[in-house]
């Protein structure tokens, strides 16, 4: 008789970030179900979903019922805001978030697991590409939140090191999608690149009222982001006049074989990394539970640090320092539906939360010529 291990989904699959919820609770279902068909494991899982709707508060209360209820590892949140509002109640209850969205880093919880990439596996790479091929005007755009305040200050520190240019930096709360004096800004000033970290109903607006005012100007703008993926193309849209790069650990094209098979035996579900992050993490926990023999979380994340797994993301090493997990990089361009690879870092990208390893100094070899950096106020 198998036994059956309880775990947790914390996924809004409502509200403004509705579609990155819903493609992390896919992924999660999914492996659970091809785990429950291995007998190769001598346990079932069975999973209790509590759905927040995007309410911040929400999370709070859905985490907690469930481990009052002796669930010890939940697979979720998608913002940081999210992740950081249950932080406590994980630490009071010796539980594990297993947390496979790229955020913004700074973070370093015993009782948290990061498995989708912090700044110096996303950001700072495709910066690194972006300054090298488009030029050092930038304008950083975010959700005024902690996403979007930091990957912007993350992205300041890198452009002044390659004496780059920030013409200006604007924040709109999440769910906004009135971009007009923005959009005005940006045709006047016309900067090499955009770093877009709008999230949700906010960004899909943002990027189809900007594409059509460049249609209308015959204007082309390169646009950054570390959060768009397949999960958000739908909403997207196709465009004509923006050029779209995303920077992650997972496009389809990295792996149409996985692709494929994930859409043959689950239906017409993109593949994204939200999608893949938490597939991962399931069939990390499911394969430490079955060498380990104990659910409890200190057991499991001692044994993912002594045993790098293999995985649709390559080999994977979490480090006992930071809880983070090495991650592959690449960079794609949206093209005719899809995400198609531009660039791929040779190896895994060990994580460096706190960007204290990570050398900033390569950017200064792109300093020739360049003006000071100066700030411009956005109205």
């Amino acid at each position: 008789m198998r036994r059956t291990i309880e775990v947790g989904f914390l996924f809004s699959t409502d509200g403004t970030y509705k579609r990155m919820g819903q493609h992390g609770l896919a992924g999660a279902t999914h492996a659970l179900a091809e785990i429950n068909r291995n007998h190769r494991y001598d346990f079932q899982l069975k999973a209790t979903h509590f759905n927040p709707q995007g309410y911040l508060q929400r999370y709070n209360e859905g985490a907690v019922a469930m481990m009052e209820s002796g669930i010890r590892h939940l697979f979720g949140t998608t913002t940081s805001a999210s992740r950081k509002e249950i932080i406590p109640d994980l630490e009071q209850n010796a539980s594990l978030l297993w947390y496979a969205c790229p955020y913004e880093g700074f973070e370093s919880s015993e009782n948290v697991l990061y498995l989708g990439g912090c700044p110096n596996q996303t950001l700072i790479p495709l910066l690194r590409y972006a300054l090298g091929t488009f030029g050092k005007r930038a304008m950083l755009v975010g959700s005024n939140y902690i996403w979007g305040w930091e990957s912007n200050r993350i992205a300041r520190e890198v452009l002044q090191a390659a004496h780059g240019d920030v013409i200006g930096e604007k924040y709109i709360h999440l769910g906004s999608t009135n971009f007009t004096d923005l959009i005005q800004f940006l045709l006047t000033e016309q900067p090499a690149f955009i770093l877009n970290n709008l999230v949700g109903e906010s960004s899909y607006a943002f990027l189809q009222q900007l594409d059509a005012a460049c249609v209308k100007e015959e204007l082309t703008l390169p646009v950054l982001s570390c959060n768009l993926t397949e999960a958000e193309l739908a909403e997207v849209g196709e465009m004509q006049n923006l050029r779209l790069l995303s920077c992650g650990p997972f496009f389809e094209s990295v792996d149409s074989a996985f692709t494929q098979r994930q859409l043959r035996e689950h239906g017409q579900q993109p593949c994204s990394h939200y999608y893949t992050g938490t597939y991962v993490a399931i069939h990390l926990f499911a394969e430490a539970l079955h060498h380990v023999g104990s659910a409890a979380p200190a057991d499991i994340c001692q044994y993912l640090y002594a045993h790098a797994q293999d995985s649709v993301l390559g080999r994977l090493k979490i480090s006992g320092r930071n809880n983070h997990s090495s991650l592959p990089c690449h960079i794609a361009e949206y093209r005719e539906g899809r995400f198609v690879v531009l660039h791929s870092e040779p190896h895994a990208l060990s994580a460096d939360p706190y960007l204290t390893s990570t050398d900033l100094r390569e950017f200064h070899r792109l300093r020739a010529l360049a003006a000071l950096p100066h700030l411009r106020i956005v109205k």
